[in-house]
């Protein structure tokens, strides 16, 4: 009952903050949330601060997100890691990475590329066709589903705890790119959690500052965000662009 009602104050103070930053009230966007699983990110899952910050994040989909709920998405390394996990409501996100996902799902303990999930993410908002197992069975059984999903305005929230493999850096851009280019309205905030000075995600900022519809939080003390007020954490969460983007679309 606790936790039910903090959300419920979370999620009036977030409407507050998207009030005075001109967001208008009936704005609504699809949300995802990807969580790297790879094996430098276990200890986090294990103790329960990814499982803290989905249910911290909750709030965003009851606010924004037309059925009032976030899908959740887990990868590693590789297409066959990218995991549709569920949805995470407000009546199931205590606990939920212990719950869901810790030792699981596809990919858990691998290592870390970015492309397939993101490439997931557009499809499963229509933002991309369906892949090409979904167009033979079609062929083959006659049935008359179309190509593409409905497209919905998107918001996807991308949480790892490492640098993207140098080789799917050219694959993970073209995605980015072509989203872009193709006026997709999808919005990607990366957030790069890692306590390691010596992990400074180059790459995220370098796709952050490339894109207009790509931001990046980064996180060195997880612990110390997922305990945030609800005030501090969307100050660090609804950065300017995301903010015009919420404003524009």
């Amino acid at each position: 009952m606790v936790l039910q009602l903090n959300l419920q104050k979370s999620a009036k103070s977030l409407r507050l903050s998207l009030d005075k930053a001109g967001v208008r009230p009936d704005f609504k966007a699809d949300l995802i949330f990807d969580l790297d699983v790879s094996g430098s990110f276990e200890h986090e899952h294990e103790e329960g601060t990814t499982s803290k910050l989905i249910a911290r994040l909750v709030p965003y989909g009851m606010v924004l997100d037309p059925d009032g709920q976030m899908d959740v998405f887990t990868f590693s390394h590789g297409q066959g890691s990218v995991h549709h996990v569920g949805t995470v409501t407000p009546d199931n996100c205590e606990d939920y990475v212990i719950r869901n996902v810790f030792g699981m799902v596809p990919g858990w303990g691998g290592g870390t590329t970015y492309s397939h999930v993101l490439e997931a993410n557009l499809r499963h908002f229509g933002w991309l066709p369906m892949e090409a197992g979904g167009w033979l069975s079609r062929f083959l059984f006659g049935a008359s589903k179309p190509d593409h999903k409905e497209k919905k305005r998107s918001i996807i929230i991308f949480v790892t705890d490492g640098e993207n493999e140098p080789a799917d850096h050219a694959r993970a851009t073209r995605i980015l790119e072509e989203s872009q280019e193709r006026g997709d309205q999808v919005y990607f905030l990366f957030v790069g959690a890692c306590e390691h000075e010596g992990v400074d995600f180059e790459f995220l900022q370098e796709i952050a500052g490339r894109f207009r519809n790509t931001g990046l939080v980064i996180i060195r003390d997880l612990d110390s965000f997922v305990d945030l007020s609800d005030e501090q954490l969307n100050e660090r969460l609804l950065g300017p662009e995301l903010l015009e983007w919420l404003k524009r679309v």
